[in-house]
């Protein structure tokens, strides 16, 4: 017969395979997702290059793609759909920084002679130090025309530029009216006190052709804090994974590999009341159940323990329009 510490192990083992397994979805549509019965027509593929996420993300909700983009395809989950019908030349940081000829080259091989670019304070938080019209200077000499959104004046101001940029401005007030109603509704939902619950965030990596997965940790003060955390009175501590050097790579930490998986003491040391899953789930899933085997008090872990442990997209205000159906997920998830 089993001893009741054999049985409460194994109990434990059960409740935190079954709580990272757990994938939570909230009750909303996915960004771009039609209404049920209703097909929207695809995008149209122009004869520009768009240099900017945010403007792109516009330019798909206003039914219009470039026929080629810089943005950051590694980062912006929304990417990898748009790409299927776009091009994209390399992230801003690439094209110009790194290989400023990349974006004359694709000018003139595929004969485009327009280049739509965002001009912001800030276009990455990663990167704060790129300005991506200095793209100027680099097409200095070329026959091609150059325009910029401004986003200084705040999103409706940008959508109805890039409408008209896109001649699309009969749609522009259809684009704003959607966005406003649905952020309306949801910041009316919010909790009206803070819920100051302790999170941690991964981002997990899977790779299918060799198994082999990665995980990183979204550190505080980024992207998440800004536009769901703080939102929600949550308090990001991530700072739990920061390395001996206080790095963090385009607002992550690395969590640490041992020969038998991802070490995640500092789980046990924060003690999470929610931890969020972002990129692929399975990585961090998979990372989780097997540290378990070798660290049962990992499902003494408040998180773990209550089954507060979700999927949930990512924010790194590039899916601009989306953002009140993000945020509602977050909401959602958390306040539970």
């Amino acid at each position: 017969m089993k001893t009741n510490a054999a049985k409460q192990n194994n109990f434990s083992k059960s409740m935190i395979l079954a709580a990272v397994m757990l994938t939570i979805f909230a009750m909303a549509f996915q960004p771009g997702e039609a209404k049920a019965g209703m097909k929207s027509p695809p995008p149209e593929k122009i004869k520009v290059i768009i240099i900017g996420d945010r403007v792109v993300d516009i330019a798909y909700n206003l039914g219009v793609l470039p026929e080629a983009m810089s943005v950051r395809g590694s980062l912006w989950s929304m990417a990898k759909q748009l790409k299927t019908v776009s091009q994209i030349l390399g992230c801003p940081n690439c094209t110009i920084v790194k290989k400023k000829e990349t974006i004359p080259n694709a000018l003139t091989q595929r004969g485009i002679k327009r280049v739509i670019v965002e001009k912001s304070d800030v276009f990455c938080l990663y990167k704060p130090k790129i300005k991506l019209e200095n793209i100027a200077v680099i097409m200095a000499g070329m026959d091609v025309k150059i325009e910029y959104v401004d986003f200084s004046q705040g999103l409706e101001s940008a959508v109805r530029q890039t409408a008209k940029l896109l001649d699309r401005e009969s749609k522009a007030d259809k684009v704003i009216e959607k966005y406003k109603k649905k952020l309306a509704r949801v910041k009316a939902k919010l909790p009206k006190e803070k819920l100051g619950k302790k999170v941690i965030i991964f981002s997990g990596t899977y790779q299918p052709s060799t198994g082999k997965s990665t995980l990183r940790v979204e550190a505080p003060y980024g992207y998440a804090d800004h536009f769901l955390l703080d939102p929600l009175g949550c308090l990001n501590v991530g700072d739990s994974f920061k390395p001996a050097d206080g790095k963090a790579n385009k607002g992550h930490y690395p969590v640490r590999k041992k020969k038998n998986g991802m070490v995640l003491d500092p789980v046990i040391k924060a003690n999470p009341d929610v931890i969020v899953m972002t990129g692929d789930a399975l990585a961090v899933q998979r990372a989780f159940a097997d540290y378990l085997t070798a660290n049962p008090a990992f499902a003494q872990v408040k998180a773990i323990r209550n089954m507060a442990v979700y999927a949930l997209p990512a924010y790194v205000d590039s899916s601009v329009l989306e953002y009140p159906d993000i945020l509602k997920k977050w909401a959602v998830a958390l306040a539970r």
